[in-house]
């Protein structure tokens, strides 16, 4: 379970960074906190349009992820929280940190795969 849940994580940073694929790690009705976003965004489509909306001033997004503790709460149910870093790259080149939190409720599907159906991210208090 560990290790599937690692690559669903690995494989949002990869999403973030081809945007529109982001939904695909998703469940069809998760909800998202986006640490952007003043309201939860609800179901893929709509977590797709969160992802891939331009952000000002910023060119390119990815995503590294730091420590995180992973709970199996029952079979098929799991919660990761820790932290990420979103590394911004404005249109001039510039790289910019911005240090983060989150908490993913995951559920494994018919399909065997892991998918986020509840996720808040925040960013750091500085």
């Amino acid at each position: 379970m560990r290790a599937a849940v690692a690559l669903l994580l690995a494989g949002i940073g990869t999403a973030q960074a081809a945007a529109p694929d982001a939904a695909a790690q998703y469940t069809s009705d998760a909800r998202l906190w986006g640490s952007v976003s003043r309201e939860q965004t609800v179901g893929t489509a709509a977590i797709t349009a969160y992802f891939v909306r331009t952000r000002p001033g910023a060119a390119g997004i990815d995503v590294r992820f730091g420590d995180f503790a992973l709970r199996e709460l029952a079979p098929g149910l799991a919660v990761a929280s820790g932290h990420y870093t979103f590394l911004r790259r404005a249109a001039d080149g510039m790289m910019s940190e911005e240090p983060s939190r989150f908490s993913m409720v995951m559920m494994r599907g018919p399909d065997g795969l892991w998918r986020i159906a509840d996720h808040h991210s925040s960013r750091l208090p500085r």
